[in-house]
């Protein structure tokens, strides 16, 4: 049936009408061959059971009384039988009388009645006289020829009605077939229009009530949805587009927002690295001028020792040794002046000797503030380098040069420095981010002690690995604490509750910390109770040190 599927509907009505009606007239046709058949062979047998019937009536006084002539006369009358091909008479098992060809011979084991037995019937029937069976009647007959007409002529008939029948259905079905296809056609030339010119307007014209008309009803509802549907697609489309270009027009405007904040973040960055330079740098100035107060105490100390020195008294006996050169002897031995010189020589040594240990403890105070000096403004040129350098960095060196940079600012303000380090692996990152945070965080620390005016101010700084194979920094003070209002807010640019900051200290350095990979907390239990931050930095071996400066 494959061969059914691309032809036109018309044909496909039509081969469909011809094959059922050829079918079922061949179906017909062999079952009336068949009954034909079983007609005339029934026939056939109830002749030839007639004619033996005959056969036997007549010839049953010739066998009675042992006439074979009259016997064999009655069989040659068969010769008006031509399917009758072979007779015989048999009386006491021997051959009474005979016609036509012998072959075959008799049958065996057949006594009366009939037998097929290929092309050919058997029929056996008893010969009776008087009551007494005095014989047996023997006729062989050839049906086969019946057959072969019997099929001849059925045949050609079955062929005349056949062909008759098919030519009918065929000039019927191309009429009637147009009942089915014209609606169909009618529909696919509507939906074909539709398909192609996209108009959903277009209806299809109901030819019937049967289903093809149901059919071609639910086709129009359906270009009713579908028109209804693309109106409205339509309509989602436009404004689709619409909104599609608004919303270009907006990415548009975030683009351009996202790099004027971009822009404000690296200035923000770059000023709050300047900020922190600055902090570092004020912190470095305060230390140094520290140093210098005692630089200046040593100066004057020395000066003062140097204006008081009993060099004054040596340069007087030494005049008046050169006064007595010739008598020198004689001046130290009877001379009252004289004899008080070995005295004065031993106070003056001992004198000159203080004189010296204090000029030497003055020195050496001098000498180790200038050291300091250079220690701190080394440090802050070693911190002034280019910001994002990494390096490796060991952390507790790291904030100690934090509490260095603001040792003269605690110690002024008397407050307590704790520190809880545990030993950490160094770690590679950007040295003056992390001293920039941590300058503003101890700073911050300082001021908040600084406004609770408790005697007891105390900054404790804790160095720790944490769950996560990062580091963490504490710094928790016990200062005026902070809101819990603001703790959603200290990190946030321009927020600051000091009547002298800037604000963005703290959002610098959550920046700073976010920019290498961490992160910068805060916590506090409220006012008065101090606060804790905690700088957290990822741990980077020197085997993976890439990852961060990649």
């Amino acid at each position: 049936m494959q061969f059914l599927i691309n032809l036109p509907i018309k044909r496909k009505l039509i081969l469909v009408i011809l094959l059922t009606s050829t079918a079922a007239l061949l179906v017909a046709s062999l079952a009336f061959f068949v009954f034909q058949i079983l007609t005339v062979r029934h026939g056939f047998v109830r002749d030839l059971d007639a004619l033996s019937d005959i056969i036997a009536n007549q010839s049953n006084v010739a066998v009675g009384f042992n006439d074979k002539k009259t016997a064999r006369e009655i069989l040659t009358a068969l010769k008006a039988k031509p399917y009758i091909v072979a007779a015989s008479i048999e009386k006491n098992g021997e051959e009474f009388a005979r016609f036509g060809s012998r072959e075959g011979g008799l049958p065996v084991g057949l006594t009366n009645g009939y037998r097929f037995e290929g092309d050919y019937l058997l029929h056996a029937r008893p010969i009776v006289l008087d009551a007494e069976q005095v014989g047996t009647l023997y006729l062989r007959s050839e049906y086969q020829k019946a057959y072969a007409e019997l099929v001849r002529v059925h045949l050609g008939i079955l062929v005349v009605v056949l062909a008759g029948a098919i030519l009918l259905t065929l000039v019927l079905s191309t009429r009637v077939q147009r009942v089915i296809s014209d609606p169909i056609l009618h529909l696919a030339d509507t939906a074909r229009t539709v398909a192609e010119n996209k108009d959903y307007s277009k209806r299809a014209a109901a030819l019937g009530k049967d289903e093809l008309g149901l059919f071609t009803e639910a086709f129009n509802q359906m270009l009713a949805q579908i028109q209804t549907q693309d109106t409205a697609l339509q309509n989602a489309r436009n404004q689709l587009e619409e909104r599609v270009k608004a919303l270009q027009h907006e990415i548009a405007e975030r683009e351009r927002a996202e790099r004027q904040l971009e822009i404000a973040h690296r200035e923000l960055l770059e000023a709050s690295r300047r900020a922190g330079m600055a902090e570092v740098a004020t912190g470095v100035l305060h230390n140094v001028g520290n140093v210098l107060n005692s630089v200046n105490v040593s100066s004057t100390l020395l000066r003062d020792a140097v204006r008081k020195s009993e060099v004054t008294t040596l340069h007087k006996l030494a005049a008046l040794f050169r006064e007595h050169t010739e008598d020198l002897p004689e001046f130290l031995s009877h001379d009252p002046r004289g004899r008080q010189v070995p005295q004065l020589v031993a106070e003056l040594a001992e004198q000159l000797a203080q004189e010296r240990n204090g000029v030497q403890a003055e020195l050496d105070s001098l000498v180790k503030n200038v050291d300091h000096i250079k220690n701190i403004v080394a440090m802050q040129q070693s911190y002034a380098s280019v910001a994002g350098f990494v390096e490796r960095v060991e952390i507790d060196r790291l904030v100690e040069d934090a509490l260095e940079i603001n040792s003269a600012a605690l110690e002024r303000h008397g407050v307590k420095v704790v520190r809880e380090f545990q030993t950490v692996p160094p770690v590679f990152l950007d040295k003056h981010k992390v001293l920039q945070v941590l300058v503003n965080l101890i700073q911050n620390a300082k001021y908040a002690l600084g406004e609770s005016g408790r005697a007891d101010k105390q900054i404790t700084l804790a160095i720790h690995l944490n769950s996560d194979r990062g580091v963490e920094i504490t710094v928790r003070d016990n200062g005026i604490g902070i809101p819990a209002e603001n703790l959603t807010r200290i990190f946030a640019h321009g927020f600051t509750t000091r009547k002298k900051g800037h604000g963005f200290g703290l959002h610098a350095s959550a920046l700073a910390a976010r920019d290498m990979g961490g992160s910068l907390k805060a916590h506090s239990d409220g006012p008065s109770r101090g606060a804790t931050f905690v700088l957290t930095l990822p741990l980077f071996t020197k085997d993976t040190r890439h990852e961060l400066t990649s």
